[in-house]
């Protein structure tokens, strides 16, 4: 393999997916080492390294034409990474395999996403450039209250498990790596291992040629990879970051909100849930 050809393996396009308050920047902070965020141009396609597939917030389902999003997905740098809210289309799945850029989503448990959403709504003033765009909307002054409204939909946004429904094809995509949250969080140096060396092997494949992966090389890759995920405190939303903080916050009528806007048939589709059991929370 000649050295530009290894060069052009090496150091694929990157974009980091995630279902909104799932883990997007954990995922990114895990990518960094061996794709850094793409950075501002000039001419402006980058001023924040991020790319989406909906309209002015990713908390609704109003869709930007495909080709703007693909726009900003084409100008991706090798080796460079841009995070993103990208709902499935087959349009855009097959312009990211013939683009060859590597796409990595992270999903969570849904109901820890609805508990992280909340808390997002009321950190709304903390952080301009990433705050939700109408929090004011909100009850937020009970957080009961806001919890339910975002687990139901509230006004112009929609109940989370619609939402997530905008994502859930990726989980079927074979150009796709999709992760989970409390994996990443629980085995970081285990998932940079498989997304690193699957992604390798698709670009190779591309290129009509296998890699093989020298151990000590690789060690060196994937620990600087886990490390990096390990220091997810210094994502720029972070919080507590723990799965299952939503058994501390959910009450009676969060659980039966769940049931009643699909989000409890999501959980078991996901395997997080078996059956409806946890939804029977003492008053």
């Amino acid at each position: 393999m000649t050295d530009h050809l290894a060069q052009q393996i090496f150091e694929a396009k990157w974009i980091c997916n995630g279902f909104p308050k799932a883990g997007t920047h954990l995922l990114a902070r895990l990518l960094l080492p061996i794709a850094p965020l793409e950075p501002a141009t000039e001419a402006g396609y980058f001023e924040q390294p991020w790319a989406g597939t909906f309209r002015d917030n990713s908390f609704s389902l109003s869709r930007q034409p495909h080709k703007t999003t693909t726009f900003r997905i084409g100008r991706i740098g090798n080796g460079h990474m841009v995070k993103a809210h990208l709902g499935y289309t087959g349009d855009l799945a097959r312009f990211i395999e013939e683009l060859g850029a590597m796409h990595v989503m992270i999903y969570r448990d849904l109901r820890d996403v609805a508990v992280s959403q909340a808390y997002h709504i009321l950190a709304a003033e903390e952080d301009e450039a990433l705050a939700h765009p109408a929090p004011d909307i909100y009850d937020r002054d009970d957080f009961d209250h806001l919890l339910l409204q975002v687990i139901t939909g509230h006004e112009r946004f929609p109940s989370l498990a619609e939402r997530w429904e905008a994502y859930a094809p990726w989980l079927e995509d074979d150009w796709s790596h999709c992760v989970k949250f409390e994996d990443v969080v629980a085995d970081p140096r285990e998932w940079a291992i498989r997304i690193w060396r699957r992604s390798m092997r698709l670009m190779a494949e591309r290129f009509g040629v296998t890699v093989s992966f020298d151990p000590e090389g690789a060690d060196t890759v994937v620990n600087v990879m886990a490390a990096s995920a390990q220091r997810r405190h210094l994502s720029p939303t972070f919080r507590k970051g723990e799965p299952g903080g939503w058994q501390e916050a959910f009450k009676p009528q969060h659980a039966q909100a769940f049931l009643d806007t699909r989000g409890g048939y999501w959980l078991q589709e996901l395997g997080y849930e078996e059956d409806e059991e946890w939804a029977k929370i003492p008053h």
